[in-house]
């Protein structure tokens, strides 16, 4: 088998990251570049509703970007997702229309339920001891940029999960009219 080579890109609430990986039989997969840029795309979705066109203006220079980068890697496959910015936006599919027509890379929207089963995917596969973690009562707190997931397994299974509004940036939104007022902001 040849090697193949694959890059996965998460269009979140404050970065859009960028992984390319190798899939051989030898080394099965392996991460070969990671790539990050910050970009606040949620910053003015969860203020107005709507991604702003410089915001979006600039989400296609940094895929255009990463599409250099793939083609530099020689990337055989992608796949782009967008999360919560991309599922509380009102013109989410035009911004979505908008980086296709502009770099050729389509952006898939993740659901809130795919996105952290995503999550937990990759804890199980990088924590060896994940199932055993899993049998005792055991809390998986996800803080994003957009809001943070609480998940409450036991015995094997998920007993419940809840999503909070409420991540670092929205938070950060919240608390930036007490810096004027406050000392020791």
């Amino acid at each position: 088998m040849a090697v193949k080579t694959f890059a996965a890109i998460d269009v979140g609430s404050y970065e859009v990251g960028m992984k390319i990986f190798e899939l051989s039989k030898k080394y099965r997969l392996r991460e070969i570049d990671t790539i990050r840029y910050r970009l606040e795309l949620g910053k003015d979705v969860y203020e107005s509703g709507r991604f702003t066109s410089g915001m979006l203006d600039e989400l296609c220079t940094v895929m255009r970007n990463y599409k250099d980068i793939m083609d530099g890697y020689r990337v055989d496959a992608y796949q782009a997702w967008g999360t919560s910015p991309f599922r509380e936006a009102k013109n989410a599919q035009i911004a979505i229309g908008r980086v296709e027509q502009n770099t050729g890379i389509r952006i898939s929207v993740l659901s809130n339920s795919e996105q952290r089963f995503l999550s937990y995917k990759s804890i199980a596969a990088m924590e060896a001891d994940f199932q055993k973690m899993i049998k005792k009562s055991t809390a998986i707190v996800d803080v994003g940029g957009g809001s943070m997931q609480v998940s409450l397994f036991d015995k094997d299974a998920l007993v419940t999960t809840q999503n909070i509004r409420l991540g670092n940036l929205r938070i950060r939104e919240r608390l930036q009219s007490l810096e004027k007022e406050t000392i020791q902001y």
